[in-house]
């Protein structure tokens, strides 16, 4: 069996969620749950028994609550960037650990199945694996408020988290990065670069697998949860 850990990055101040968040992100409410336990939930749903909890800075005692309830392995602090934030909670990841994957918080509904088939496409000289879903929107490419091209999206693709990877391949990939916000492309630059080797696959992602943003996002999240609670129509 395939010894797995998951990176949760769930050190988001929150900002852009406005009033509705008053503490740390991952620790907004929808629907009687934190974001951070509906993240974990879907974890827990998908076999995942190693997870490594990255938390908002000065929130420890409240971060350890949830972790008590809900068999975290381990909690680290959140670093200024995310990059180092992924970086503090893969120096936590065992180094037995042969996949291991970064996820967000901030996705909470990602479904089980997504995040099972990242985690199992890490096969070979597959390296790293993402889920993903085609752009649906017409893009413009934009120079200083004036549209200037269209952009053709047949070959574009929107990548989510889970992202999972070879430990030493995102070991290498994170050496000296500075911040950014796939790690993904973090992989692309070092296999670019020749610092390792191997190949960058995608799988199906799921449209729940939205990143909560804005006040209007979590509306969205409790709809869906509602959704849930009542089941297919007869």
């Amino acid at each position: 069996m395939t010894r797995e850990s998951v990176v949760l990055v769930a050190a988001g101040a929150g900002e852009r969620l406005g009033a509705a968040a008053s503490g740390p992100k991952a620790l907004v409410t929808v629907a009687g749950t934190t974001l951070l336990e509906l993240a974990l939930r879907g974890l827990r749903d998908a076999g995942v028994r190693d997870i490594v909890v990255v938390h908002t800075p000065g929130h420890a005692r409240a971060f350890a609550d949830v972790a008590r309830r809900h068999a975290v392995t381990r909690l680290v602090p959140g670093g200024e960037t995310r990059t180092a934030s992924v970086r503090a909670g893969l120096d936590e990841v065992e180094l037995a650990t042969e996949v291991v994957a970064v996820h967000d918080a901030a996705r909470a509904l990602t479904p089980a199945t997504v995040i099972r088939a990242v985690l199992d496409a890490v096969r070979g000289d597959v390296v790293a694996v993402a889920p993903a879903l085609a752009v649906p929107d017409t893009l413009k490419r934009v120079v200083a408020g004036e549209v200037v091209a269209t952009v053709d999206r047949s070959d574009l693709q929107a990548v989510h988290t889970p992202q999972a990877f070879v430990p030493d391949v995102l070991r290498e990939a994170l050496a000296g990065a500075d911040d950014a916000t796939d790690d993904l492309g973090l992989v692309e630059r070092a296999i670019a670069e020749g610092r390792v080797q191997g190949r960058i696959a995608l799988v199906a992602g799921s449209p729940r697998d939205l990143k909560i943003t804005y006040p209007e996002d979590l509306d969205l999240v409790a709809s869906l949860l509602a959704a849930d609670r009542l089941g297919p129509a007869p």
